[in-house]
């Protein structure tokens, strides 16, 4: 293995000498290939969706996707009206405007429900009445209390558009199921287009469908075999439109709120675009201003923010001609890659320069420095790119989507280094610096580095048992770590949709939901009698969930509809507000339903009557508590509709029950999370190891190399369990970061330690040599990482104030165990008395 490293080095020494002799053809490659690849960033996607975390092959993402093409969307936008009384007239009044403006300027909506156009379910002798709640609009407050009664008495109402105790309400916007440019953007829209052109009337001679649906609300009916779902700009554009025209209607006494999943996908993706932005100004600007004071030359700052700048265009071109979207977790792969990449650079410089200065030969500080750093710089890059390479297994999207192009990043990063850095180098005019005979000597960085070396070398044992010692105790402090995913509070306490989610999930027991949809297998299995009273006695039951940390705000489905129908064709009254226990009586009375031009019913079973959607609406909390409620909802399902409840057997024989919805979505995202967390940092720490041994040439020069290492990663879980963090999306991608990251100053001081080892350096003497030539690089890049990471406290996401706080620190860390564990190990292992029998 030592021969093959020094052939590398060698080779490596003589590319940069064809590198010094042809450097323009080179510059002309890379950028030829650079231009090509970042001809691709228009075609770059955002996805902030909820489903998007998950891989489009994930069963539940599969089952989802399956729900939406039967129902549609269940995200919603919400719109919550606060007031003293909702059916104040002038109140009416108001939210009938602020509806109708809603219903015509709004673009992509499927569908707008509220009080204005609510569905009031009346018998009139033997006829059946299905019409709207106002369609008769009230002309005195006495018409208007009468209204509320009918209203406040509709179970179908309470807690769904209409509060229990009349103040607040809402109106709730579904967006088209597909996107515009599919040409399947109207899916269902006919009938829903009749009923709001019903609606509106009397209010716009010119209102049709299209304005309801304008940019986007095509009524083709041609469809593919799989159209694209509503894209995320569309989304963005449907929430900016409704927000703009809430504003519009914000008074005293009418306190307005939008909130819903699309509000929060659509906060977050203008919070990436935004933080995207400031966050690759900032720390370009950090950066130039730390290679400025490091290098002092003009050419080592532009130089290396050129040669990875370079990358990370290439890189996000890469992602667009993938068609790999921009999501939550990799916004932060530009800035990323700046603060990683440079190190590299960094390491290159320093070598050059100093042999430059000192011999005035380009062409050989080239070669020099190739030679010298090369590999090591190449092992470096290798190991970064292994450790975010774990993430590629991972169940959760975004981050195996950052694993494989950071990885790539960091690689193309290499090959611009290696390649396209000394090029430029070699057609600058720059000119070597006369330095002092006496400077080296009385360097303040160098004084402190041999103290340092001395230090941790006096004080081995000292360091290396407390090291231990603190590791052991945080192993111990693994078991009282906490968990959590929601998307929500990664919105500021003082947001508008946070705040509005929280006041609707209050007032109105919940704004996000589960759906069961329950697949008979048999067309007209719905009208089955024996599954509408498991139905019955199910929703019952879900309504009765009320625990500490969840309960069941509403639970909904085909049979309060018939319920509902029941107590009409009685005359209207309340005790008739039942399941009919006469399976033909019941098919008469949904006929009747659907004859009177409702098509309500298409919100709960599908056209066959074959399948039943039970909607099951709940507050928004963390997915990890949801874990809890989804097996509570499992083990009323299997009690209500598994092989041993009251169904019949034909039923019971073909009965399939699927679990889907933002909640599932969720907490399925939650526990990919975890388990893909610990094989991804199984797969680093391995891979890490093996390539530092081979590096190495030693195992046990290998192995020691990863305690340090691995010190960080437990600082941070300290702290993490002293303040009370808990393990997010992105706390958990800490540890596999800074163990790819920071291993890069493990490299440069294991492989020079070694080197001067083997010259026959005593053991301190190779300590203060390899930091006192390595160490200033190693500070430098350091310093590049943690003001790179810290820069995410001025993100507007909460959680990525978090993550970059915890990175940060942890290769502050890092670069302590490398200048105190490291040598500490060294001096115990390698004592100077074995320095001749070399480090087998």
């Amino acid at each position: 293995m030592k021969k093959i490293n020094k052939m590398v080095e060698s080779k490596l020494g003589q590319l940069g000498g064809v590198i010094a002799h042809y450097p323009y053809r080179f510059i002309v490659a890379v950028l030829i290939v650079v231009i090509l690849i970042a001809s691709n960033l228009p075609k770059t996607t955002i996805d902030t969706s909820t489903e998007g975390f998950l891989h489009e092959t994930s069963q539940s993402r599969i089952d989802y996707d399956a729900f939406r093409d039967q129902f549609g969307r269940d995200e919603k936008v919400v719109v919550a009206i606060q007031t003293k009384d909702v059916f104040n007239l002038d109140t009416l009044a108001k939210i009938k405007q602020l509806h109708n403006e809603l219903a015509q300027e709004v673009p992509y909506l499927f569908d707008i429900s509220s009080i204005i156009n609510a569905r009031n379910t009346l018998g009139k002798g033997d006829s059946l009445l299905v019409d709207e709640l106002l369609k008769t609009w009230p002309k005195t407050q006495s018409e208007a209390d009468d209204i509320r009664d009918l209203a406040m008495a509709n179970p179908m109402l309470e807690n769904i558009l209409l509060s229990e105790d009349g103040r607040f309400t809402v109106i709730v916007l579904e967006s088209n199921t597909y996107s515009s440019l599919s040409g399947n953007g109207g899916k269902k829209q006919e009938g829903k287009a009749a009923v709001l052109a019903d609606e509106l009337t009397g209010f716009d001679d010119d209102f049709s469908y299209e304005s309801v649906g304008k940019e986007g609300a095509s009524t083709s009916k041609t469809s593919s075999e799989n159209p694209p779902f509503i894209t995320d700009k569309e989304n963005t554009d449907m929430v900016n439109a409704v927000s703009d025209i809430v504003a519009k209607y914000q008074s005293e006494g009418f306190k307005l709120y939008v909130a819903g999943s699309p509000s929060v996908t659509a906060f977050l993706k203008e919070s990436m675009m935004k933080d995207m932005q400031k966050f690759v100004l900032m720390i370009v600007l950090a950066t130039a201003l730390i290679l400025a004071l490091l290098f002092r030359r003009v050419s080592g700052v532009i130089l290396p923010l050129l040669t990875v700048g370079l990358a990370v265009i290439s890189t996000m071109g890469l992602m667009a001609l993938n068609g790999t979207p921009i999501k939550v977790m990799t916004q932060v792969l530009p800035s990323f890659l700046l603060a990683v990449g440079v190190g590299a650079s960094i390491h290159v410089l320093a070598i050059f320069y100093k042999e430059f200065d000192e011999t005035g030969d380009k062409e050989g500080a080239i070669r020099h420095t190739l030679s010298h750093s090369g590999l090591a710089i190449i092992m470096t890059s290798l190991t970064t790119a292994a450790g975010m390479a774990s993430f590629i297994p991972s169940e959760v999207a975004p981050v195996s989507d950052l694993g494989l192009f950071a990885a790539a990043g960091v690689m193309i990063a290499l090959l611009f280094t290696l390649i396209l850095l000394p090029a430029l180098l070699m057609v600058l005019n720059i000119k070597p610096r006369i330095i002092p005979e006496d400077q080296e000597h009385h360097d303040r960085l160098d004084k402190f580095l041999k103290q340092v070396a001395n230090f941790s070398q006096d004080h081995a044992k000292k360091i290396v048992v407390f090291s231990l010692i603190f590791m052991a105790v945080t192993i111990g402090f693994a078991s009282k770590i906490t968990y959590s995913h929601n998307p929500l509070l990664w919105l500021p306490a003082d947001h508008e949709t946070r705040i509005a989610t929280e006041v609707i999930d209050h007032e109105l027991r919940g704004s996000i939901s589960i759906e069961l949809i329950v697949d008979t297998g048999i067309e007209n299995g719905v009208y089955d009698l024996s599954l509408l009273q498991a139905l019955e006695r199910l929703t019952t039951q879900l309504n009765t969930i009320d625990t500490q940390d969840y309960f069941v705000g509403k639970a909904v489905s085909v049979v309060d509809v018939i319920k509902e129908i029941h107590k009409a064709l009685n005359q209207n009254r309340p005790e008739f507000y039942e399941l009919p226990t006469d399976s033909d009586l019941i098919s008469q009375e949904i006929l009747l339903f659907e004859n009177s031009g409702s098509e309500d019913l298409e919100d709960f079973v599908d056209t066959p009557f074959s399948k039943a959607r039970i909607t099951v609406k709940v507050p928004w909390i963390d997915a990890f508590k949801y874990h809890d409620l989804l097996q509570q909802v499992a083990g009323l399902l299997e009690k209500e509709l598994g092989q041993d409840s009251q169904l019949s057997p034909k039923i019971k024989e073909h009965i399939q029950i699927t679990t889907t919805g933002m909640i599932p979505l969720l907490a399925e995202t939650s526990a990919a999370a975890i388990s893909s967390s610990g094989v991804s940092y199984m797969i680093a720490f391995v891979v890490i190891a093996l390539m530092l041994i081979a590096l190495l040439s030693s195992v046990k020069l290998g192995l020691l190399s990863m305690i340090p290492n691995l010190l960080p990663i437990f600082f941070v879980l300290a702290v993490m369990v002293l303040f009370g963090f808990p393990l997010d999306l992105f706390t958990m991608l800490i540890g596999v970061i800074v163990l790819g990251i920071a291993v890069d100053d493990i490299v440069h001081f294991m492989h020079n330690f070694r080197r001067y080892h083997l010259q026959g350096m005593s053991t301190r003497l190779a300590v203060e040599k390899t930091l006192t030539s390595t160490g200033r690089a190693m500070i430098m890049t350091t310093v590049v990482l943690f003001i790179g990471f810290m820069l995410y406290l001025f993100s507007s996401m909460t959680n990525l104030f978090l993550f970059g706080l915890l990175t940060a620190l942890a290769f502050v860390m890092a670069l302590l165990a490398v200048f105190l564990l490291s040598p500490a190990l060294m001096a115990l292992v390698y004592t100077d008395e074995n320095v001749s029998k070399g480090d087998k």
